[in-house]
Protein backbone atom coordinates (compact mmCIF):
# COMPACT_ATOMS: atom_id res chain seq x y z
CA UNK A 1 0.00 0.00 0.00
CA UNK A 2 1.15 3.52 -0.62
CA UNK A 3 2.80 5.32 2.25
CA UNK A 4 1.09 8.70 2.48
CA UNK A 5 3.40 9.92 5.24
CA UNK A 6 5.93 12.35 3.82
CA UNK A 7 9.08 13.21 5.71
CA UNK A 8 7.15 16.36 6.68
CA UNK A 9 5.49 19.24 4.87
CA UNK A 10 7.36 21.77 2.65
CA UNK A 11 7.60 23.68 -0.87
CA UNK A 12 10.05 23.98 -3.91
CA UNK A 13 9.43 26.96 -6.12
CA UNK A 14 7.80 30.39 -6.01
CA UNK A 15 4.01 30.29 -6.41
CA UNK A 16 2.73 31.32 -9.84
CA UNK A 17 -0.05 33.24 -8.12
CA UNK A 18 1.23 36.37 -6.43
CA UNK A 19 0.86 36.67 -2.69
CA UNK A 20 -1.10 39.88 -3.08
CA UNK A 21 -3.63 38.30 -5.45
CA UNK A 22 -4.05 35.17 -3.35
CA UNK A 23 -4.08 36.68 0.11
CA UNK A 24 -7.18 38.85 0.26
CA UNK A 25 -9.82 36.11 -0.16
CA UNK A 26 -7.92 33.77 2.15
CA UNK A 27 -7.51 36.10 5.12
CA UNK A 28 -10.45 36.65 7.43
CA UNK A 29 -11.06 39.86 9.40
CA UNK A 30 -10.43 37.94 12.61
CA UNK A 31 -7.00 36.87 11.40
CA UNK A 32 -6.18 40.38 10.28
CA UNK A 33 -7.12 41.67 13.71
CA UNK A 34 -5.02 39.03 15.43
CA UNK A 35 -2.00 39.85 13.32
CA UNK A 36 -2.34 43.61 13.46
CA UNK A 37 -3.75 44.52 16.84
CA UNK A 38 -5.21 47.94 15.91
CA UNK A 39 -4.02 48.25 12.31
CA UNK A 40 -6.62 48.21 9.56
CA UNK A 41 -7.35 45.02 7.64
CA UNK A 42 -6.07 46.66 4.46
CA UNK A 43 -2.74 47.50 6.09
CA UNK A 44 -2.32 43.98 7.43
CA UNK A 45 -3.14 42.37 4.08
CA UNK A 46 -0.80 44.70 2.22
CA UNK A 47 2.01 44.16 4.73
CA UNK A 48 1.66 40.38 4.73
CA UNK A 49 1.52 40.28 0.93
CA UNK A 50 4.76 42.27 0.79
CA UNK A 51 6.40 40.00 3.37
CA UNK A 52 5.31 36.89 1.50
CA UNK A 53 6.74 38.27 -1.72
CA UNK A 54 10.11 38.92 -0.06
CA UNK A 55 10.15 35.47 1.54
CA UNK A 56 9.28 33.72 -1.72
CA UNK A 57 11.95 35.62 -3.65
CA UNK A 58 14.60 34.79 -1.06
CA UNK A 59 13.68 31.12 -0.92
CA UNK A 60 13.55 30.83 -4.70
CA UNK A 61 17.07 32.23 -4.95
CA UNK A 62 18.41 30.02 -2.15
CA UNK A 63 17.14 26.74 -3.58
CA UNK A 64 17.99 27.44 -7.21
CA UNK A 65 20.01 24.57 -8.67
CA UNK A 66 19.39 22.14 -5.80
CA UNK A 67 18.53 18.59 -6.78
CA UNK A 68 15.69 16.71 -5.08
CA UNK A 69 17.85 15.22 -2.34
CA UNK A 70 19.61 18.47 -1.48
CA UNK A 71 16.35 20.41 -1.50
CA UNK A 72 14.66 17.89 0.80
CA UNK A 73 17.62 18.06 3.18
CA UNK A 74 17.44 21.84 3.31
CA UNK A 75 13.69 21.86 3.92
CA UNK A 76 13.96 19.22 6.63
CA UNK A 77 16.63 21.32 8.33
CA UNK A 78 14.24 24.27 8.28
CA UNK A 79 11.54 22.17 9.94
CA UNK A 80 13.94 20.92 12.62
CA UNK A 81 14.89 24.52 13.38
CA UNK A 82 11.32 25.75 13.78
CA UNK A 83 10.32 22.75 15.90
CA UNK A 84 12.65 23.84 18.68
CA UNK A 85 12.10 22.40 22.19
CA UNK A 86 9.34 24.24 24.04
CA UNK A 87 11.30 24.77 27.22
CA UNK A 88 11.58 28.16 28.89
CA UNK A 89 15.01 29.04 27.49
CA UNK A 90 14.17 28.22 23.88
CA UNK A 91 10.78 29.92 24.06
CA UNK A 92 12.32 33.08 25.53
CA UNK A 93 14.97 33.21 22.80
CA UNK A 94 12.38 32.69 20.08
CA UNK A 95 10.11 35.37 21.50
CA UNK A 96 12.95 37.91 21.27
CA UNK A 97 13.20 37.59 17.49
CA UNK A 98 11.89 40.53 15.52
CA UNK A 99 10.77 40.40 11.88
CA UNK A 100 12.73 42.29 9.25
CA UNK A 101 11.71 44.98 8.65
CA UNK A 102 10.12 45.40 12.05
CA UNK A 103 7.17 47.59 11.10
CA UNK A 104 4.08 47.79 13.30
CA UNK A 105 1.96 45.26 11.40
CA UNK A 106 4.81 42.74 11.16
CA UNK A 107 5.66 43.14 14.84
CA UNK A 108 2.04 42.50 15.80
CA UNK A 109 1.96 39.41 13.59
CA UNK A 110 5.09 38.11 15.32
CA UNK A 111 3.54 38.81 18.72
CA UNK A 112 0.37 36.95 17.71
CA UNK A 113 2.47 33.94 16.62
CA UNK A 114 4.31 33.95 19.95
CA UNK A 115 0.99 34.07 21.79
CA UNK A 116 -0.18 31.08 19.76
CA UNK A 117 2.97 29.11 20.57
CA UNK A 118 2.41 29.93 24.26
CA UNK A 119 -1.20 28.76 24.07
CA UNK A 120 -2.54 32.27 24.64
CA UNK A 121 -4.20 32.85 21.28
CA UNK A 122 -5.39 31.46 17.97
CA UNK A 123 -3.07 30.70 15.08
CA UNK A 124 -2.71 34.02 13.20
CA UNK A 125 -2.17 32.18 9.92
CA UNK A 126 -5.33 30.06 9.95
CA UNK A 127 -7.05 30.59 6.60
CA UNK A 128 -3.95 31.22 4.50
CA UNK A 129 -3.37 28.99 1.50
CA UNK A 130 -0.91 26.11 1.67
CA UNK A 131 1.36 28.04 -0.73
CA UNK A 132 1.45 30.97 1.68
CA UNK A 133 1.96 28.74 4.73
CA UNK A 134 4.86 27.00 2.99
CA UNK A 135 6.41 30.34 2.01
CA UNK A 136 6.38 31.43 5.66
CA UNK A 137 7.56 28.06 6.99
CA UNK A 138 10.64 27.94 4.79
CA UNK A 139 11.61 31.59 4.94
CA UNK A 140 15.09 31.86 6.46
CA UNK A 141 15.68 35.44 5.34
CA UNK A 142 14.49 36.95 8.63
CA UNK A 143 11.32 38.36 7.06
CA UNK A 144 9.29 36.07 9.35
CA UNK A 145 10.29 35.17 12.90
CA UNK A 146 10.87 31.61 14.07
CA UNK A 147 7.54 31.66 15.89
CA UNK A 148 5.69 32.88 12.80
CA UNK A 149 7.31 30.09 10.83
CA UNK A 150 6.34 27.57 13.50
CA UNK A 151 2.75 28.81 13.50
CA UNK A 152 2.59 28.51 9.70
CA UNK A 153 4.07 25.00 9.79
CA UNK A 154 1.63 23.95 12.52
CA UNK A 155 -1.34 25.22 10.52
CA UNK A 156 -0.26 23.30 7.41
CA UNK A 157 0.47 20.19 9.47
CA UNK A 158 -2.94 20.26 11.14
CA UNK A 159 -4.67 20.68 7.79
CA UNK A 160 -2.68 17.77 6.35
CA UNK A 161 -3.55 15.49 9.27
CA UNK A 162 -7.24 16.36 8.97
CA UNK A 163 -7.17 15.46 5.28
CA UNK A 164 -5.33 12.20 5.93
CA UNK A 165 -7.81 11.15 8.60
CA UNK A 166 -10.63 11.67 6.13
CA UNK A 167 -8.98 9.95 3.18
CA UNK A 168 -7.92 6.92 5.24
CA UNK A 169 -11.52 6.43 6.39
CA UNK A 170 -12.61 6.55 2.75
CA UNK A 171 -9.86 4.08 1.82
CA UNK A 172 -10.99 1.60 4.46
CA UNK A 173 -14.55 1.78 3.13
CA UNK A 174 -13.32 1.23 -0.41
CA UNK A 175 -11.20 -1.72 0.67
CA UNK A 176 -14.00 -3.29 2.74
CA UNK A 177 -16.56 -3.00 -0.07
CA UNK A 178 -14.48 -3.64 -3.20
CA UNK A 179 -11.16 -5.13 -2.15
CA UNK A 180 -9.44 -2.30 -3.99
CA UNK A 181 -7.58 0.90 -3.07
CA UNK A 182 -7.66 2.52 -6.52
CA UNK A 183 -9.85 5.47 -5.57
CA UNK A 184 -7.66 6.02 -2.55
CA UNK A 185 -4.56 6.20 -4.72
CA UNK A 186 -6.35 8.64 -7.02
CA UNK A 187 -7.25 10.86 -4.06
CA UNK A 188 -3.69 10.80 -2.76
CA UNK A 189 -2.28 11.66 -6.19
CA UNK A 190 -4.73 14.53 -6.68
CA UNK A 191 -3.91 15.88 -3.22
CA UNK A 192 -0.17 15.56 -3.83
CA UNK A 193 -0.38 17.39 -7.15
CA UNK A 194 -2.20 20.25 -5.42
CA UNK A 195 0.44 20.72 -2.73
CA UNK A 196 2.99 23.54 -2.91
CA UNK A 197 6.16 22.53 -4.72
CA UNK A 198 8.15 22.81 -1.50
CA UNK A 199 5.85 20.33 0.21
CA UNK A 200 6.08 17.97 -2.76
CA UNK A 201 9.86 18.07 -2.48
CA UNK A 202 9.69 16.28 0.88
CA UNK A 203 8.06 13.19 -0.63
CA UNK A 204 10.06 10.52 -2.51
CA UNK A 205 11.05 11.67 -5.97
CA UNK A 206 9.01 8.87 -7.60
CA UNK A 207 5.95 9.42 -5.39
CA UNK A 208 3.61 10.54 -8.18
CA UNK A 209 4.75 7.90 -10.67
CA UNK A 210 4.35 5.19 -8.02
CA UNK A 211 0.76 6.26 -7.41
CA UNK A 212 0.09 6.37 -11.15
CA UNK A 213 1.36 2.77 -11.44
CA UNK A 214 -0.97 1.66 -8.65
CA UNK A 215 -3.94 3.41 -10.23
CA UNK A 216 -3.23 1.80 -13.60
CA UNK A 217 -2.88 -1.64 -12.02
CA UNK A 218 -6.27 -1.34 -10.24
CA UNK A 219 -5.28 -4.15 -7.89
CA UNK A 220 -7.91 -6.18 -6.00
CA UNK A 221 -6.47 -7.16 -2.65
CA UNK A 222 -9.25 -9.63 -1.90
CA UNK A 223 -8.72 -11.55 -5.13
CA UNK A 224 -4.99 -10.93 -5.21
CA UNK A 225 -5.33 -10.04 -8.88
CA UNK A 226 -5.22 -6.92 -11.02
CA UNK A 227 -8.40 -5.34 -12.35
CA UNK A 228 -11.55 -7.45 -12.23
CA UNK A 229 -9.84 -10.83 -12.37
CA UNK A 230 -11.34 -13.58 -10.23
CA UNK A 231 -9.90 -14.85 -6.94
CA UNK A 232 -6.51 -16.48 -7.26
CA UNK A 233 -5.56 -19.58 -5.25
CA UNK A 234 -4.65 -18.64 -1.72
CA UNK A 235 -6.22 -15.16 -1.93
CA UNK A 236 -8.48 -13.80 0.80
CA UNK A 237 -11.52 -14.03 -1.48
CA UNK A 238 -10.86 -17.72 -2.20
CA UNK A 239 -10.84 -18.73 1.45
CA UNK A 240 -13.77 -19.80 3.57
CA UNK A 241 -14.36 -18.18 6.93
CA UNK A 242 -12.90 -21.23 8.60
CA UNK A 243 -9.79 -21.09 6.48
CA UNK A 244 -9.39 -17.39 7.23
CA UNK A 245 -9.57 -18.10 10.95
CA UNK A 246 -6.90 -20.75 10.63
CA UNK A 247 -4.74 -18.45 8.56
CA UNK A 248 -4.98 -15.56 11.03
CA UNK A 249 -1.38 -15.88 12.27
CA UNK A 250 -0.20 -15.64 8.65
CA UNK A 251 -2.42 -12.75 7.58
CA UNK A 252 0.16 -10.14 8.49
CA UNK A 253 2.70 -11.70 6.12
CA UNK A 254 -0.03 -12.14 3.52
CA UNK A 255 -0.97 -8.47 3.66
CA UNK A 256 2.67 -7.47 3.48
CA UNK A 257 2.94 -9.48 0.30
CA UNK A 258 0.12 -7.48 -1.26
CA UNK A 259 2.38 -4.45 -1.49
CA UNK A 260 4.91 -6.14 -3.76
CA UNK A 261 2.16 -7.86 -5.77
CA UNK A 262 0.60 -4.50 -6.54
CA UNK A 263 3.85 -3.00 -7.70
CA UNK A 264 4.46 -0.95 -4.55
CA UNK A 265 7.96 0.42 -4.13
CA UNK A 266 9.35 -0.12 -0.67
Amino acid sequence: MVNITATSAGLAQQSKVSAADNLAPKTTPAQASAGAGGASDTTVISTLASRLSRAESSTSANIQGLDHQALAARLNANIRDINYPLDAAHKEAAAQQAPQPNDAASARSAAAATAFIDGRGANPFAGLSREQLAAITHDDSGTFTINERRAAYTQAYDEEQAWRTQVVAQAMHEYDTTGKMTDFFKSVLSHFEGLPKLEQALYPEDYASDLQDKIKLDFNYFNHAAGDGGPTPGSLASMSKGELANKAPDLFDLLLGLGSASGARQ
